[in-house]
């Protein structure tokens, strides 16, 4: 915003999603964050896809980076399990297989709202 003073956190945010390299930067960083703190709990996720989503400039390319950490949460853990020798046995399960599937891939978009909270960054004069 033109108004805010300068080295705000907010002009921070905004320069991070006008720099490509610094937002894919802090997309991967923020990631990795989400993952692991989604070691320890479920909800982590909801963090993850927020901390991803508000490194990029637009709602839309915020709810798809959402979508892309879902899915990359699915994969690690798909590959934990086939590492263990188990993915066959939670495939098996039905229902209750396809939970670990769906948490991720609802709550990394969902998470990644919280980027409706700011102004589009490439809205700004």
């Amino acid at each position: 915003m033109p108004d805010d003073p300068p080295g705000t956190a907010l002009q921070r945010l905004y320069a991070l999603q006008t720099d490509p390299t610094n937002r894919w930067r802090a997309t991967v960083l923020a990631g990795a964050l989400g993952a692991l703190l989604a070691t320890v709990h479920w909800s982590a996720i909801l963090v993850g896809g927020a901390l991803v989503g508000l490194a990029w400039p637009t709602f839309r390319r915020a709810l798809l980076a959402g979508l892309g950490f879902g899915i990359a949460v699915v994969a690690v853990f798909a590959l934990e399990l086939a590492l263990a020798g188990t993915l066959s046995n939670v495939a098996a399960m039905g229902m209750f297989g396809a939970l670990p599937l769906a948490v991720p891939l609802v709550g990394g978009p969902l998470g990644a709202v919280v980027r409706g909270l700011f102004p589009d960054s490439s809205a700004r004069n």
